[in-house]
C-alpha cells in the first residue's frame, strides 16, 4: 500500500510540474519492465480508459478540468483501467491527459 501511495504522489508531482514521461525502470530491471507502455484507448467527457502492455499491474490516471487527478482501479497488463473525473464532480481536461502508473 505504501508503494502504491508513493507512486501516486510521484505521478501527481510530475503532472503538477508539467513533466510528461513514460513509466521507466532501473537499468537492472528485466527487459519486460523496460517495455512498459500505456495508451489512451477510450474517453468521453468524464472518463479515460488507459491500456498498458509490458507486464505487471497498473492503474489509469487522468487530469480533470478542476485540476484533480482521477485514478482508476488496478488492472493487469493488456486490459483497460478507467479513471473517472465524474467522481470529482468534474469532466476530463481537454486535450485529454491520461497515463498509466505501474503498481
Amino acid at each position: 500500500m505504501k508503494r502504491t501511495l508513493a507512486g501516486i504522489f510521484a505521478v501527481a508531482a510530475l503532472a503538477a510540474s508539467g513533466v510528461a514521461g513514460t513509466a521507466g525502470a532501473a537499468s537492472a530491471a528485466p527487459v519486460e519492465a523496460q517495455a512498459f507502455k500505456c495508451n489512451l484507448v477510450w474517453n468521453d467527457n468524464y472518463t479515460a480508459g488507459v491500456k498498458c502492455t509490458g507486464g505487471g499491474t497498473f492503474m489509469a490516471v487522468a487530469r480533470c478540468k478542476n485540476g484533480k487527478l482521477a485514478q482508476g482501479t488496478a488492472a493487469a497488463a493488456g486490459t483497460t483501467s478507467y479513471a473517472y473525473c465524474k467522481s470529482y464532480y468534474s469532466s476530463l481536461k481537454k486535450p485529454v491527459q491520461a497515463w498509466g502508473v505501474r503498481l
